[in-house]
């Protein structure tokens, strides 16, 4: 007789790893913590984006330009090298220095989703070079907004010399720039599905799949994307057996998690991916192969509130929490400890 099938794993029946604290900073910081090639970049309490080296130091300080601070979200990044940080909004971009002069800015039309609702542009720093990129929208005489369309440009600004490229239309509402300095992803959503592709820079490797890039495999091998919660996983070459009758059976065959509880999930390490789930919020190990449960991680500390996470891919990641009496969250380290 052949095994059942697996039931869904709850929370409390899978295994728990200890989380084991590296580093911890005591600088106050909020919101999202983004990865950046050799450290990590988060806000403070005072309007400034902080960019931390590896062993949560900070290196610089970025405030946030004036037209940005309490007028709604914006998209932001800071460049590796510490010299940048871009900050993006529906009809403008600005990209500023540690002292706050303005490097480069542009305005630029804004980019509508399937709905009609204006939506930010993207921007991010090429990680291996002097370079910003700006995704914008593009005029549309199709739309009843006179600045706004529903295709993206690309602008690529030299920061050395400031020089700007333009591209497009591209049918894509979401960009990302990955931290290894090799890959990059993009993504759009008709209404009904999302479309994601990754690939390497100017190379030929890269893939489609059906949900939207958050993170590459530390070894370049594959990447990780999320569509409604779900997860999935997407190889960057097909195996060389596949044969092109299979393609009809692909959406049969894609690696994806069995439920829709995830809102960020990174590569832990080569054979784990560290995600967190919503409703309750924990943080959750899966398989790489399986993106199967395997643990759940607990934290040393009691009473602690987790919010953002993000991990290296060289086994560590760090979190924003706050300690059950303090006002403000700080940025820590971890790493798995020994399983006993």
């Amino acid at each position: 007789m052949s095994d059942p099938a697996p039931r869904l794993c709850a929370v409390t029946d899978l295994p728990l790893r200890r989380a084991e604290l590296i580093f911890e900073s005591g600088e106050p910081v909020a919101g999202e913590v983004r990865r950046v090639r050799g450290g990590w970049a988060v806000h403070d309490f005072s309007g400034h984006v902080l960019l931390f080296d590896s062993d949560l130091r900070v290196r610089r300080r970025f405030p946030v330009p004036d037209r940005f601070r309490g007028r709604g979200a914006y998209n932001w990044d800071v460049h590796p090298g510490g010299r940048w940080a871009v900050f993006a909004g529906t009809r403008h971009t600005t990209c500023v220095g540690p002292d706050g002069d303005i490097a480069w800015e542009a305005d630029h039309p804004a980019l509508l989703n399937v709905d009609g609702d204006l939506v930010l542009a993207c921007a991010g720093f090429r990680p291996d070079r002097d370079e910003l990129r700006v995704f914008p929208g593009m005029a549309d005489d199709g739309s009843e907004v006179e600045d706004a369309g529903y295709c993206s440009a690309s602008w690529v600004v030299s920061l050395p010399d400031m020089t700007v490229t333009k591209n497009g239309p591209y049918d894509l509402d979401r960009w990302i720039m990955f931290p290894d300095g090799q890959h990059m992803g993009s993504s759009s959503f008709d209404g009904h599905d999302i479309s994601g592709w990754c690939g390497r820079w100017n190379e030929g490797e890269d893939s489609e799949g059906s949900s939207r890039p958050v993170d590459v495999h530390p070894d370049g091998t594959m990447w990780l994307g999320e569509a409604f919660g779900y997860l999935c996983m997407n190889l960057f070459e097909q195996p060389a057996d596949k044969d092109d009758e299979d393609d009809e059976d692909d959406e049969d065959d894609e690696v994806a998690t069995d439920h829709d509880r995830y809102d960020e999930a990174f590569f832990l390490d080569r054979n784990m991916v560290l995600a967190a789930t919503r409703d309750p919020l924990t943080h959750e190990l899966l398989a790489v192969d399986t993106l199967q449960r395997i643990a759940r991680v607990t934290y040393p500390f009691s009473g602690e509130r987790w919010h953002w996470l993000a991990a290296a891919g060289d086994g560590t990641w760090v979190t924003t929490s706050w300690p059950p009496s303090g006002e403000s969250a700080r940025l820590s380290r971890w790493r798995l400890a020994s399983a006993t």
